[in-house]
């Protein structure tokens, strides 16, 4: 046999041994896995935190109801109506609202002309509510005003410097009762933040609310209060808040990082310097308590403080924007989850109750679940919110 030959007959030897020996179809590698669920876990359905649960929408619904009232200070008309709208709309969340009346001077109405009234016969009402923690009793307050000053040259409405700071702290309250915090949460409107002058007296009131709020803190005990925060002038389209040197450097700093995690560091930018936010804490330092924070935006137009819309008509819901209050509120329940998860572990290492601090399963905290409604904006019909 030549060479050729055995060339060929070696090749049909080895496709025969091919064909009839051959192994069998190869099993696709994806079928011979066992079975599972191909629904990605992004997919599969979770709780939302309190920080999904914040609305813009709500929030700006909040801006809008409390700008349509109109100007609202001390002891007027407006001022009432605005209270009742948070009060109301605090017990659609199932709470418990409580307005009370701070003292703060003394005097009667003119005896030449009832209708005018001294400091002490134009009331200053705060109003407040708590939301039971997860842990403990032991409270986190949150604080904004509603009310605007007074203005015979024109109507001040007080969209961004009066207004927007509540309507965002009632939107973190809808939030809050949803998705509660370890900590007991107190959500605190405070009355008489604006300048008003009783009986036309020179000097006038200023933060009468807040001195109101430290005088019942005092009251109460200063250690079951972890912390406060307000809220004021946030609605700002342009929003920068300032680094305030008056705050706490430990507890604001967490805002400026949960700003950063969120990637909202536009408003909170790592670059800004220290400066004075322009709330006066000297009532709450007074007696001994400093875990204060202020969120405040201190240029409601162009770069230099106060702006140029700041105490003037233009202070209105147009130069105001939903993102803003969305930043402000998404940004304060992301740095107050972080400041609670301190808060434990210093807890856990005291290994001891800080006072006031109740368990869960305590009877104080046995609550009926909240059923929160909203008017519907189109019909005005109340329906559950989603």
């Amino acid at each position: 046999m030549d060479l050729q030959s055995f060339r060929s007959l070696s090749a049909a030897i080895l496709l025969a041994l091919a064909v009839g020996c051959g192994s069998p179809p190869r099993t696709d590698a994806i079928t011979a896995q066992p079975s599972v669920d191909p629904s990605p876990a992004s997919d599969l359905e979770a709780p939302l935190s309190r920080v999904s649960l914040f609305s813009a929408d709500r929030a700006w619904q909040n801006l809008q109801t409390l700008t349509e009232i109109g100007v609202r200070p001390v002891g007027s008309e407006g001022n009432a109506r605005a209270r009742r709208y948070l009060h109301d709309e605090l017990g659609k969340l199932g709470l418990e609202a409580e307005s009370w009346e701070v003292e703060y001077a003394e005097g009667t109405t003119s005896a030449a002309d009832p209708t005018e009234r001294s400091a002490a016969a134009v009331p200053v009402i705060n109003l407040s509510a708590v939301i039971p923690g997860t842990r403990s009793a032991d409270r986190l307050l949150l604080v904004a005003p509603f009310d605007t000053k007074s203005s015979e040259e024109f109507e001040f409405v007080g969209a961004n410097d009066g207004a927007s700071g509540s309507a965002v702290l009632l939107e973190m309250a809808r939030a809050i009762v949803l998705d509660p915090l370890p900590y007991a949460t107190q959500i605190v409107f405070v009355d008489g933040e604006a300048p008003f002058f009783p009986l036309g007296t020179e000097f006038g009131y200023q933060g009468v609310g807040r001195t109101g709020l430290a005088a019942r803190i005092e009251q109460a005990g200063i250690t079951g209060v972890r912390l406060m925060v307000f809220l004021n002038r946030v609605g700002d389209a342009d929003l920068r808040i300032a680094r305030d040197l008056m705050s706490e450097r430990i507890y604001r700093e967490e805002f400026w990082t949960a700003a950063a995690e969120l990637e909202r560091d536009y408003a909170f930018p790592s670059d800004a310097g220290f400066e004075n936010a322009g709330i006066d804490h000297q009532s709450f330092l007074s007696i001994g308590f400093h875990r204060i924070v202020s969120i405040v935006d201190t240029r409601y137009g162009g770069d230099q403080p106060p702006g140029w819309y700041a105490g003037t008509a233009d202070d209105t819901i147009e130069r105001c924007s939903p993102d803003s209050l969305e930043t402000v509120g998404v940004v304060v329940l992301e740095a107050l989850d972080s400041i609670s998860q301190r808060l434990i572990k210093i807890d856990q290492f005291s290994g001891t109750s800080r006072a006031g601090a109740v368990p869960a399963s305590s009877p104080e905290y046995q609550q009926e679940p909240a059923t929160i409604t909203q008017d519907d904006p189109y019909t005005g019909a109340e329906r559950d919110a989603p």
